[in-house]
């Protein structure tokens, strides 16, 4: 595993215990890295990313608003989040992402981002969606050059609870890019673009009581 955190990390350095660095500096060096990506990602590029629960934290969607790149986001549509039709409050939760998704499609539209950044939903009858990753197009180019493999979900959870593991590859191998491609376009395939019509469909609706404890919550899925 190769960090770009900067000469401050110490990812693979020993402690007095003889311990190879802790769980929290892997999760810093990771945010930073990602962090440092999204910045540098320069106008013309595009990045495709994908998250099976889609609750960026505000750091990272203060990146995706903020900078030149061109997105292409990917989450699960509520019927294959892997909670719909759970029982109890747990039933409620693709009903969150709803909302949450909902909130951010809007901040795109009053940046007038609507060009530049855009949310995708994914539709498979009888399947879940619990993708993630990243591929990274440069500029003028039709295969991507790097990509995330493991496990980042890029949300609250992840960046702030759990123990996450991903790898950064990049490449020059064309053979290799063009399989990466056909495993972004694969997934983009099966998806719709998210419009305001979307939230205006039956199933979007979101009760006021799911409103008021996604904000509490959202730390926790």
């Amino acid at each position: 595993c190769i960090c770009t955190a900067g000469s401050s990390c110490k990812l693979g350095e020993k402690d007095e215990r003889n311990r190879v660095c802790n769980s929290s500096v892997i999760t810093f060096c990771f945010s930073r890295a990602f962090q440092r990506l999204l910045t540098d990602a320069g106008p013309d590029s595009t990045v495709y990313l994908t998250s099976g629960y889609f609750n960026l934290t505000r750091a990272y969607m203060r990146l995706v608003l903020g900078t030149g790149a061109s997105y292409r986001i990917l989450t699960a549509s509520p019927e294959v989040n892997g909670f719909f039709g759970a029982k109890g409050v747990a039933g409620a939760i693709p009903a969150a992402y709803i909302h949450i998704a909902r909130q951010f499609y809007n901040q795109v539209c009053q940046l007038g981002q609507q060009e530049r950044v855009h949310l995708h939903e994914y539709h498979r009858p009888q399947w879940t969606f619990h993708a993630k990753g990243l591929w990274y197009y440069l500029q003028g180019q039709g295969r991507p050059c790097l990509t995330l493999i493991g496990s980042p979900n890029f949300g609250y959870r992840s960046v702030h609870r759990d123990l996450e593991a991903q790898i950064a590859i990049v490449t020059e191998n064309e053979a290799l890019q063009s399989q990466l491609q056909e495993e972004q376009e694969m997934l983009y395939r099966r998806s719709t673009e998210v419009s305001d019509s979307t939230f205006q469909q039956p199933d979007r609706y979101v009760k006021l009581w799911v409103k008021l404890v996604t904000p509490l919550i959202k730390n926790f899925f």
